[in-house]
């Protein structure tokens, strides 16, 4: 007797559900992507339960006449692909033959549309059969009520989240469609309470505004690029709003949010000198592309996509990112309701500062040329780099706190410097310098034995090339050891032995590791060790020196290991906490 036999059409929708419908947020996903779909420009979505007991989409979109909204609901029927060619050149959200079915096969469905000509048509369907078809009213439009989600699939109802999350799932999938269409105008409402609208202008950054709030719009920095076959744009926050996880980096492509881990990890290395570890910053990256470079269809919600030319689109993201950092505004303020009319003073970010004139152990500068112009007014303009009014400013130290902290006046206020991480970048920049243009090695008289667990030895050996690349030869010495015999010229001071240890530990604790992240992951770890250290009180001179220094960084606003140099304290809110102002 035949073992093998052609499934029942339910059931075989029950299965497909199972790959489109996750969750309560996979139903709105896919309804609100049918109504972009149908060119909709408000769009209004109402959960009961945390989508539960009711998600019900309603759109002003083009809506169906009553033989599409019969076929709508029939597997594989779809008006989005016509030939094999629109397969590779998909242009729309997703596919309405696709998504329905598979909602239907586990819910409840009411559905009435309308092309605002005829009559409209009003479809009720129960375990994906058609219960009935009746005229509804001409309102242009789709209206799609889901309910008692999974009831005929107890076992899928059961592992479902707390309603809290399934609520949170829901309000992110909205979020990032509104996020990626700021011209749909978008409603939420859940158990008949209003929790999110947009204003559907076109305006990303009101949309960054109603989702994350004012002070995070405040905090974004917008950049744009393109190449000859990527138009990049997109929104990235300072430092200081950064984030616990990489779910706040959005990746929207062609108008579709979707997971892109290789543009998520271009974006997190931009920030490597800019926030601490287990810190992620937020970015909106919205990418526009020729739709044949796009396969969509590796994932059945639709969530994953594979790009071509990967690698050069995240060369061209990581250069952008990078390059808006260095020249934003970065210098975190204290904030009490700043009226928007308060300009905003900001170090002179030149960067041509010659480490040549290094000659001082303790802060890297030539004393000699600051005293010479001691008791001249010293004023620093606003760098050109800064989209700002430009002005200048003149900076003076005024005194110390807690021998940690560098108190220093401007005519807008005052400035906290935190003079170790203030030390930490100027030393990061200067031997980020030597290592670049410094190549000359020096031969050890006598070589350094670094010794190292056999584990440990196991998987260097194999990677000695690696420390050549920053200037470290070595061989193997004997089970479970090292011989250092060269290193470059300008470490032949520094501990040696701490040095390649570090190193070491970020070989084997990283197997993907990149040689730019092991070079500055090094020299950051140098820099701290070399830097002034808390609780060390300062002369007027050495605070002067030690400001003069770090404004010519190229950046001056963290440390290599991304915490913040200073902060500002502006007049204005100085004299509000005083009272002087209203």
């Amino acid at each position: 007797m035949s073992k093998i036999h052609i499934m029942d059409v339910s059931l075989s929708n029950m299965i497909a559900a199972g790959e489109v419908v996750e969750r309560p947020a996979s139903v709105v996903k896919e309804l609100i992507e049918n109504s972009l779909d149908a060119k909709a420009t408000e769009i209004e979505i109402k959960i009961k339960d945390s989508g539960r007991t009711l998600i019900q989409v309603t759109d002003n979109g083009v809506g169906m006449d009553n033989t599409d909204a019969k076929l709508a609901f029939v597997r594989h029927a779809t008006s989005k692909i016509i030939n094999e060619r629109d397969l590779f050149r998909i242009k729309t959200m997703g596919f309405r033959g696709e998504a329905l079915p598979s909602i239907a096969a586990v819910s409840k469905v009411i559905m009435e549309t309308s092309t605002g000509i005829d009559s409209g048509t009003k479809i009720v369907i129960e375990n994906n059969d058609i219960i009935s078809i009746e005229p509804s009213a001409s309102r242009k439009g789709t209206v799609i009520k889901v309910e008692e989600l999974f009831y005929n699939t107890p076992a899928r109802l059961k592992y479902l989240k707390s309603d809290s999350t399934e609520y949170y799932n829901v309000l992110d999938v909205i979020t990032k469609l509104s996020l990626a269409n700021p011209k749909v105008r978008f409603k939420f409402i859940s158990n008949d309470k209003k929790i999110y609208l947009s204003s559907g202008r076109g305006d990303v950054l009101e949309v960054i505004k109603d989702v994350y709030g004012l002070e995070t719009a405040k905090n974004i920095i917008s950049f744009k690029t393109e190449d000859n076959d990527f138009e990049v744009e997109g929104f990235i926050g300072k430092f200081i709003i950064s984030k616990s996880s990489r779910n706040y980096i959005i990746c929207i492509v062609n108008g579709r949010y979707v997971r892109l881990p290789f543009i998520q990890n271009a974006v997190i290395e931009s920030y490597t000198h800019y926030l601490p570890n287990n810190r992620y910053p937020l970015a909106i990256i919205n990418i526009n592309v020729d739709p044949s470079f796009v396969d969509v269809n590796v994932h059945p919600s639709k969530s994953e996509i594979r790009l071509s030319k990967i690698d050069k689109l995240v060369s061209l993201v990581k250069k952008q990112i990078t390059s808006t950092l260095e020249t934003a505004y970065m210098i975190p303020e204290i904030n009490v309701n700043l009226k928007n009319n308060i300009e905003k003073p900001a170090l002179n970010l030149e960067s041509n500062y010659e480490y040549t004139d290094i000659v001082n152990d303790n802060l890297y500068v030539n004393k000699n040329d600051v005293m010479e112009n001691h008791e001249q007014e010293e004023t620093y303009s606003f760098s050109e780099k800064i989209n700002k009014t430009k002005e200048s400013i003149s900076l003076y130290p005024i005194g110390q706190i807690h021998g940690t902290y560098i108190v220093a006046e401007s005519i807008d206020g005052f400035y906290l410097i935190d003079q170790h991480a203030a030390m930490e970048r100027i030393n990061f920049e200067k031997f980020s310098k030597l290592l670049m243009e410094n190549t000359d090695l020096y031969d050890l008289l006598v070589p350094v034995v670094v010794e190292l667990s056999l584990s440990s030895m196991n998987i260097v050996k194999e990677k000695l090339t690696i420390l050549e690349t920053v200037g470290i030869y070595a061989e193997v010495f004997g089970n479970n050891a090292l011989k250092i015999n060269s290193v470059p010229l300008w470490m032949k001071d520094l501990d040696i032995k701490e040095y390649v240890l570090d190193i070491v530990e970020q070989i084997i604790n990283n197997s993907n590791i990149n040689i730019y992240s092991l070079r500055s992951h090094a020299i950051a770890t140098i820099s701290c060790k070399a830097s002034l250290k808390a609780n060390k009180r300062l002369s007027f001179e050495e605070m002067e020196i030690l400001i003069n220094t770090l404004q010519k960084c190229s950046n001056p606003y963290t440390c290599p290991h991304g915490r913040p140099t200073m902060i500002f304290y502006s007049k204005y809110e100085i004299e509000k906490m005083f009272k002087r102002v209203g």
